[in-house]
């Protein structure tokens, strides 16, 4: 692991994953107009390509979250796999995360990671 990719993971990823979390399980952020902010569970079941990066259409139990285009959704640095990464939108603007998470994870295995 480089230095600079051992930078990134702990300022986007500073909290371990919610293990807790099933398959396309993620944690998302939704702002309400009456309630503020609070972390929600959602599952992912759509990936739809747009431009240059693809979003994800995501679900509550209660149905899909509302982005204001039925076409488009949210992008990938919009989940997190954890409640606290979540509340403070560590990896805001960056897509790439679970990349960083898997890197992480691979070096923590093999007793690499400091």
């Amino acid at each position: 692991m480089t230095e600079r990719q051992r930078q990134m993971i702990e300022d986007y990823i500073p909290n371990p994953r919610d293990e807790s979390l099933g398959f396309n399980e993620y944690y998302y952020l939704q702002y309400t107009s009456s309630g503020g902010e609070r972390v929600i569970k959602v599952r992912v079941h759509e990936i739809l390509p747009h431009d240059d990066h693809m979003e994800y259409g995501v679900y509550t139990k209660s149905g899909r979250i509302d982005v204001g285009d039925p076409f488009r959704g949210v992008r990938k640095h919009d989940l997190y796999d954890n409640k606290e990464d979540c509340r403070n939108q560590t990896h805001l603007m960056w897509d790439d995360w679970e990349e960083l998470r898997a890197l992480q994870e691979r070096e923590e295995a093999n007793g690499t990671l400091d």
